[in-house]
């Protein structure tokens, strides 16, 4: 009886098997890196339609977040500022509205501001870009953070050194439960005289960064507010 085959086909299942499991580990490998929001979030900075620059609000003239995003202590969802928040430093309206002619000679000019000026004469919204966003499954409630001591720092980065505002943490599922299961190492005492407010950056890093005395304030902190995070799917998935 003539053989069919040649006796090197006997390898290829083999060879078959153990190239499909290499395969199938460059797939897992690649799905973990890659579709991971440490991958495809982290560093996103969209353009925006307006170049608002937060390094010069916050950092150079140094306005508190709230003044802009001012429902963070009280609703659930941070506020996007409206024209109008933007139209009550830059009133457009001329010369008197500003410090001194120079000073209403360069914002007269700016083609940002002039869009501005023009989005609040017709009403029509400035349609910026959205950054930060959990999934549609998720549920973030910006008012209980910053109520218990989470500056902006600890989710948002330094936004008063960002030119173009970008996002620096994943906000994945295991990111924020590293902070529930550790609230010590986050919250900051906004009554402490080096700190002021919780908005105050450069401040609350140099806090946070300090860990003895952070983990320190941060259990009497957790103590004394009686903050048990939790840590069952309920809390943000319903």
């Amino acid at each position: 009886m003539s053989i069919v085959f040649p006796r090197w086909t006997n390898a290829v299942p083999g060879v078959l098997v153990a190239t499909l499991g290499v395969l199938g580990l460059g797939v897992v490998w690649a799905t973990w890196y890659y579709a991971t929001p440490d991958f495809w979030q982290v560093g996103y900075e969209p353009d925006q339609p307006v170049a608002f620059s937060h390094q010069i609000h916050a950092g150079q003239l140094g306005i508190d977040c709230r003044h802009c995003h001012s429902n963070v202590e009280q609703s659930g969802h941070s506020n996007i500022p409206d024209t109008a928040t933007c139209m009550s430093c830059h009133t457009g309206a001329g010369e008197a509205g500003y410090l001194n002619a120079s000073l209403w000679a360069v914002h007269r000019g700016n083609s940002d501001l002039v869009r501005i000026r023009a989005a609040y004469a017709s009403g029509e919204p400035i349609r910026w870009r959205r950054i930060h966003k959990i999934p549609d499954y998720a549920h973030f409630n910006h008012a209980i953070h910053v109520n218990a001591g989470i500056s902006c720092y600890s989710c948002h980065g330094r936004m008063d050194q960002q030119e173009i505002a970008r996002q620096v943490h994943s906000l994945s599922m295991g990111w924020c439960l590293d902070c529930h299961r550790s609230p010590e190492e986050h919250v900051v005492d906004v009554n402490d005289p080096n700190i002021r407010r919780i908005t105050n950056l450069a401040a609350v890093e140099k806090q946070l960064a300090n860990r003895p005395a952070q983990l320190a304030t941060g259990v009497e902190l957790v103590i004394q507010n009686k903050l048990q995070p939790p840590q069952h799917c309920g809390a943000c998935h319903y």
